[in-house]
C-alpha cells in the first residue's frame, strides 16, 4: 500500500517542530540556571501584568493573553 506523501511531509514537520521544542527547552533551562531569584520574580510579575492587562473586562485583549500564556509556559519549563 503506497504511503501518502502529504502524511510523510506532515510527520517530518511534526518531528522538526518537536526537535525545536526540545532544543528550546534545553536552552531555556540552561539560561534559567544563570538567572537570579529576583530576575525570575520580575519575569513572573511581568507575565502577570501582561495577563492582567489582557483580561480587562471592558476590552479583553486576546493577543496580550496569548503573550502572557507563552511567558507562563516558558517560566514553567525553567522551573
Amino acid at each position: 500500500m503506497p504511503t501518502n506523501p502529504m502524511d510523510d511531509e506532515t510527520a517530518d514537520r511534526i518531528r522538526e517542530l518537536e526537535a525545536r521544542l526540545v532544543a528550546h527547552g534545553i536552552v531555556l533551562k540552561t539560561i534559567a540556571r544563570l538567572l537570579s531569584e529576583s530576575t525570575l520574580a520580575e519575569l513572573k510579575a511581568a507575565a502577570q501584568g501582561i495577563d492582567d492587562a489582557g483580561m480587562q473586562e471592558a476590552n479583553p485583549d486576546l493577543h496580550m493573553r496569548r503573550v502572557a500564556e507563552e511567558i507562563w509556559s516558558i517560566l514553567e519549563i525553567i522551573g
